[in-house]
């Protein structure tokens, strides 16, 4: 009977706790700031923030010879959709790669396409 009662007292007490792995005042700042734990932990979204300023993305498009590359807020960078990664970062230039093409983003501005590592030639931003 002792023990029977001893397992059911053990079994309320944890299912009563609240295993939650975030403070509700975190929880708050990320509602309030339109951010998650991924974009708030990887940098892209600032939780001190409002909503409306997290949103304005300081985007810069580049298009040419069908392809799309899109620069937000210089941490990601994506090709014709499609998360690029860095390869290179010097003091000329970023270099970053996604599956056959190369984007070489200059600090003066300038970007251009690479494919299949052969270059195709620069970009015109579009925004």
């Amino acid at each position: 009977m002792k023990k029977s009662l001893l397992a059911i007292f053990i079994v309320t007490v944890t299912i009563s706790f609240n295993a939650s792995a975030i403070s509700e005042r975190f929880r708050q700042q990320l509602d309030s700031s339109g951010c998650t734990q991924v974009t708030e932990a990887n940098g892209s979204c600032d939780i001190s923030k409002t909503k409306a300023h997290n949103n304005q993305h300081n985007e810069k498009v580049f298009i040419g010879y069908d392809v799309e590359v899109v620069f937000v807020n210089d941490a990601s960078v994506t090709v014709n959709g499609k998360a690029a990664s860095m390869d290179e970062n010097n003091a000329d230039a970023t270099v970053f790669k996604q599956g056959i093409y190369t984007i070489i983003h200059y600090h003066n501005g300038n970007v251009s396409l690479l494919k299949n590592n052969v270059y195709v030639g620069k970009l015109k931003k579009a925004k």
